[in-house]
């Protein structure tokens, strides 16, 4: 039966902004609402997650709690379930010394316990009073709050060497991640195939997030793009990853961030008109140090090496450098200008990256296509072969604008009743204050291979020197 008495029920549950407190409480959530455990008490819950701990993962919790009662290495078996329960029945009856004030992570006014690393996540030592506030000897916070992080670790995945939890702006997606780890987790235990927190199938942060993010497109349908009025749903989504561990000496967290608009952009990517082409895209940069001589087969999407290939399945968890430009907020363009040279890749793709993500002016794509469809338009293809070649060899913007002002005198000397460019144009859009006009380039010669790939021009282009891509072992 669950219990009221000194437990607000509500903030067992209630999101809170903070993302370990968050993650507890999705899991209580969604251990509630299994038919066996509907009408569990908060401390039975505790009991029946401590047994999973103990019983099923060997106590293996170290990276979250330091010397708890379920990691304490002089406790064993039983005993490990006992202290749990005596000490959390304790905070439950506000029997263990505490003293009112407001809760940090939920502020309602109540009874504050001490939280150190034994029962909280990355909460630090009372070593140091002055590093807290008004000289505590620690962190205070409500018992509901302490209760949620009891449940934490049934609701993360071990990635590499620490624990990953992925918190959203969006209440959906973060419960999504919780509930779907909980899920298998039960599962993996139910099966007897568990030995400890649940392991992701990828090795970096860069592939588990926009691995997750496949899975929200997915499974949850959001931010999907409406063809017909051009533009997404209102939905904007981050993620915000961190990748932890409280363990021994050594407690760390390395936060890693995707924001709202590179999810959106890679979302986009997604819609059934563009899927196929990004998805090549995206495989040929997958990279692996014991691949290093191996050729992308293109019609199999398939990495053939000397001695073993790799499919999709295979080589979806090697480091993808494109996702980790993504991810850091680096640039794309040369990657996909590098591919464009041989395949065709929708223009729709650049530019919708480039004002999304890279903040360039609409007016200032529109402007580079017609500066692309004056030069493909020319029947004489060294003429193309040139602009090319010397667009490739503009290394400063003199030369790019020296090269954009001939063609808008090529342009004039035809008899063209309008220019190819304006001073307004040139000023505002081309050239301006703080502008990158290594961008406008790229995007410029992206454009000119897409057209020649679209009405079939035999071009005889050099290739583009490849970007030095170092890679490590632990991919």
């Amino acid at each position: 039966m669950k219990e009221k008495n000194k437990i607000n029920i509500e903030w067992l549950t209630h999101t809170t902004g903070d993302p370990f407190a968050d993650a507890g409480g999705w899991v209580i959530k969604y251990l509630w609402e299994q038919p066996y455990l509907r009408d569990k008490s908060i401390l039975e819950l505790i009991e029946y997650v401590a047994k999973i701990y103990v019983e099923n993962w060997g106590g293996k919790i170290n990276a979250f709690f330091l010397n708890s009662t379920i990691t304490q290495p002089a406790f064993k078996g039983e005993r490990k379930i006992s202290e749990t329960l005596q000490y959390y029945k304790s905070l439950i009856e506000e029997t263990d010394d505490g003293y009112e004030g407001y809760c940090r992570i939920s502020g309602i006014n109540t009874k504050l316990f001490s939280a150190g690393r034994d029962n909280h996540i990355l909460s630090g030592s009372g070593t140091f009073i002055n590093f807290h506030h008004a000289f505590q000897s620690g962190l205070y916070l409500s018992k509901e709050v302490l209760l949620r992080m009891f449940f934490v670790p049934l609701g993360l995945i071990q990635l590499s060497d620490k624990i990953a939890l992925i918190h959203s702006n969006h209440e959906k997606v973060t419960q999504y991640f919780v509930f779907r780890n909980c899920r298998l987790n039960l599962h993996a235990i139910a099966s007897g195939l568990t030995e400890g927190v649940l392991r992701s199938e990828f090795n970096n942060p860069a592939n588990a997030l926009f691995g997750f993010v496949d899975e929200c497109i997915n499974e949850l349908c959001i931010l999907l793009y409406n063809d017909e009025t051009d533009s997404f749903n209102k939905e904007d989504v981050a993620l915000t990853l961190y990748h932890f561990t409280n363990f021994g000496a050594g407690p760390e967290v390395i936060i890693y961030t995707l924001p709202a608009v590179v999810f959106k952009f890679y979302a986009f990517c997604h819609n059934p008109k563009w899927k196929k082409e990004w998805t090549k895209f995206i495989r040929f940069y997958y990279r692996n140090s014991k691949f290093k001589d191996a050729v992308f087969n293109e019609s199999t999407e398939i990495w053939e090496g000397k001695k073993e290939n790799a499919d999709f399945d295979n080589y979806r968890i090697w480091r993808n450098v494109v996702l980790e430009k993504l991810m850091k907020n680096e640039s794309i363009l040369a990657n996909i200008l590098r591919w464009n040279i041989k395949h065709s890749f929708p223009f729709k793709i650049v530019e919708t990256y480039q004002t999304i993500i890279r903040n360039m002016e609409k007016r200032t794509v529109e402007k580079i296509k017609q500066f692309a469809e004056f030069i493909t338009s020319n029947p004489d293809t060294d003429f193309i072969k040139k602009c090319i070649k010397r667009l490739n060899g503009a290394k400063r913007s003199y030369e790019l604008r020296q090269f954009l002002l001939k063609l808008n005198t090529d342009n004039y000397q035809k008899g063209s009743a309008s220019p190819l460019i304006t001073v307004e144009e040139y000023v505002d859009y081309l050239f301006p204050d703080g502008g990158n006009w290594s961008e406008i380039r790229d995007v410029l010669l992206i454009a000119i291979y897409q057209k020649i790939h679209e009405i079939h021009l035999s071009v005889d282009i050099e290739p583009v020197e490849e970007e030095n891509e170092t890679i490590t072992e632990n991919e």
